[in-house]
């Protein structure tokens, strides 16, 4: 039997004006189409992700609850902590922590992200602390707690994963981090250049590199048209282009350059304008940045990540021009996920 593994995520904008039973209904499916976590995005100013995990844990039994992402600047890691440590104990145990740089949200809160790495390491080392039932002290170069205990116990050993795209967070991601969430890298390429930080990071503290749990994290969009598919993702492609600025490395080291146009319009800093972006977005940065096609097409894609070792697969769903999520996730269901089960057994 197969041991891959896929998850579900999808952006809270992608869903922002579904109703509250389409959004339940799209949870209870995809724990009845055997996804194996659910991820819920943090899109600053849209439905809250908190909540939103709060609502798939009250309608799902087994699913994992993941969070996709906290970060360490607009929300304290000791009340990030609290609010992980809740929803755990509401899921009877289910959660999974991302935790990455943010950035929807920070211009018009004034947030600056300041030392990435610094505050990741900082922020983990209070969660834990926090989740120990133990006062942690953490005197952070970034975030700092003195004396915090949860006023609650919490399951000390919440599993904490930070998605990335830079390479400095891979190493650390290696150094301190349960898993690493490659995203949104869609060929073997740039999956394998963020493993390799991973790899190195690890070495770097004394682990074992096949100890780091790796999940290849993909902005996905399924669709028995082809070219419907593809228009569905060049919209969140030009958001993490947005939210990555002005970091190109994952573009360079892929032997690409984001458009002056398109990186002019990221320059200004208004996240708003990205919903405008999508016909900037190069063919090229769809092949490398976002599973899009039809069934067969997608999962030949996914098969070539799986035939590198990685075993956990990260889709997340977006509507095709027209359409719904519901589509494109019973089509990663039911057309992509046994073919690449099945490629992976050989069978």
């Amino acid at each position: 039997m197969s041991d891959i593994q896929f998850d579900l995520g999808f952006s809270s904008r992608t869903v922002a004006a579904y109703p509250l039973a389409r959004r339940v209904a799209i949870i209870k499916s995809a724990e009845a189409l055997g996804f194996d976590r659910l991820w819920h995005s943090n899109e600053k100013f849209g439905r809250d992700m908190v909540a939103n995990m709060t609502l798939s844990a009250a309608h799902t039994e087994r699913i994992g609850i993941g969070a996709a992402v906290t970060d360490p600047y607009s929300v304290h890691p000791a009340l990030t902590a609290a609010a992980m440590a809740t929803v755990d104990d509401i899921s009877s145990g289910r959660v999974i922590v991302g935790i990455g740089a943010g950035g929807s949200g920070f211009p018009a809160m004034g947030i600056q992200r300041e030392r990435l790495v610094a505050a990741m390491r900082d922020a983990i080392e209070i969660m834990r602390g926090m989740w120990a039932g133990k006062p942690a002290t953490v005197d952070g170069k970034v975030v700092s707690v003195k004396n915090g205990v949860l006023g609650f116990p919490a399951r000390p050993d919440i599993r904490i994963v930070i998605a990335s795209r830079g390479p400095a967070v891979f190493r650390l991601t290696g150094r301190i981090a349960d898993g690493a969430m490659i995203a949104t890298m869609a060929t073997p390429e740039g999956v394998g250049t963020a493993w390799d930080f991973v790899r190195e990071g690890a070495r770097q503290a004394g682990r074992d590199p096949e100890e780091i749990e790796i999940i290849s994290r993909v902005d996905t969009c399924v669709d028995w048209d082809r070219d419907k598919a593809r228009a569905g993702v060049r919209q969140m492609i030009a958001f993490l282009l947005w939210s990555s600025y002005p970091n190109r490395d994952f573009v360079t080291q892929l032997g690409m350059e984001v458009p002056a146009e398109l990186e002019a319009m990221i320059a200004k800093r208004d996240y708003e304008l990205m919903f405008e972006a999508d016909p900037l977005v190069p063919e090229e940065f769809v092949d490398a940045f976002a599973w899009a096609g039809t069934p067969e097409e997608v999962a030949a894609k996914i098969t070539r990540i799986a035939e590198m070792g990685i075993r956990r697969f990260g889709t997340w769903v977006l509507a095709p021009p027209g359409g719904g999520i519901e589509s494109v996730i019973q089509l990663i269901a039911e057309e992509v996920m046994p073919r690449v089960r099945e490629a992976a057994t050989g069978t």
